[in-house]
């Protein structure tokens, strides 16, 4: 318990210390995608019986290491796309191919079904969750196959359904919806270990949804969709602090899906049903909201080394800027967009409804 104290006294001085965190307003600069198959275009986002009806595309994305290339997940289309930061199109790779009968032994390495989150590893390799293949795909940039990590099952190590992905310097963390855990690999596979488990008190989840890792690699962050909360864990999972309850005010969440956290160790969060991105200091004190109005199913986010937001919203990416930083972006401002009646996530939910 003094060990906690001791660290949550630690994040609330690096909270204060962040610079300029409360005068940093976000701007729209661009944005890109549609409707469709192909290149550049994402999938509709209703996969189906099952829980993943849901969930609007695209979903994970992430940023290479030099900010030169954005990944972004097509989970109907089965597929991850590579885009330059201003939405022009590089390629994509995957195709549709799902895991059955003996899963352990079926590697299917250049196929996804129905993936979700990504994230990216200062070495550039790629770390892809296949939700439906119950595994982690790690690839190159170009889509070169180089591991896979776990397979289905509820043993320790195993993985149902697997939603997002974190790299940190030594370690890659992963969002195990079906086992209602965090899991903890090395970058090369090997399990380390699980944290939190089911239920409704502090540190535990019932939706994990969302992981990431600050840059140092000692603080993990973890959005849980129906609980509506952001958790804080060290990074061997030991539980720190919690914030949010349900609501549409400051810090409050409606369904917080994807988190990132930006260059100066600040926290971005997707709200999911609230249709805009929150910012948090690192110890979890509220900082500002953005892009009410301009987004409309919000789902992942990424954020580059000069706080560029990049936003997997409804059919397409949404790219926010500082306003500070205006001045050095040169894609037109993109128009709102705005829900076209399909909101299979966010139709039965209320304004404030339980959680805890």
């Amino acid at each position: 318990m003094r060990r906690l104290r001791l660290i949550l006294l630690a994040l609330c001085a690096l909270g204060a210390a962040l610079p300029g965190g409360a005068q940093a307003a976000f701007t729209q600069v661009g944005g890109w995608g549609s409707l469709g198959s192909g290149p550049g275009q994402f999938g509709s986002g209703i996969l189906g019986a099952g829980a993943n009806r849901q969930y609007d595309d695209p979903a994970g994305i992430a940023l290479s290491p030099t900010g030169g290339t954005v990944y972004v997940v097509d989970t109907s289309n089965n597929r991850v796309q590579r885009f330059t930061p201003d939405g022009g199109f590089l390629g994509a790779f995957g195709y549709r191919a799902q895991d059955k009968g003996s899963i352990k032994l079926v590697i299917l390495k250049g196929a996804f079904f129905q993936p979700e989150g990504l994230s990216v590893g200062s070495d550039g390799l790629l770390y892809i969750a296949d939700a439906g293949n119950d595994r982690v795909m790690v690839r190159n940039g170009f889509g070169v196959f180089h591991r896979r990590i776990s397979h289905h099952g509820s043993y320790p190590g195993e993985l149902v359904q697997p939603w997002a992905t974190a790299v940190g310097p030594s370690q890659v963390y992963v969002a195990d919806q079906g086992n209602y855990r965090i899991r903890r690999f090395s970058r090369f596979g090997r399990y380390l270990g699980s944290f939190s488990t089911f239920g409704r008190a502090p540190g535990q989840v019932v939706t994990p949804y969302g992981v990431a890792v600050n840059r140092p690699g000692n603080l993990v962050y973890v959005t849980d969709l129906i609980r509506n909360k952001l958790m804080i864990f060290t990074s061997l999972g030991t539980f720190i602090r919690e914030v949010g309850v349900p609501g549409t005010g400051a810090g409050e969440f409606r369904r917080p899906a994807g988190v990132a956290v930006g260059p100066d160790g600040t926290v971005y969060v997707a709200e999911r049903c609230g249709y805009r991105v929150q910012r948090f200091e690192a110890n979890g004190d509220f900082i500002e909201t953005f892009g009410q109005t301009r987004l409309a199913a919000p789902t992942f986010l990424a954020v580059d080394n000069s706080s560029n937001v990049y936003v997997s919203d409804y059919h397409r990416v949404v790219k926010f800027a500082p306003t500070s930083a205006l001045a050095r972006q040169s894609s037109p401002p993109a128009s709102a967009a705005f829900h076209n009646g399909i909101d299979i996530g966010c139709r039965h939910v209320p304004l404030i409804d339980g959680g805890d």
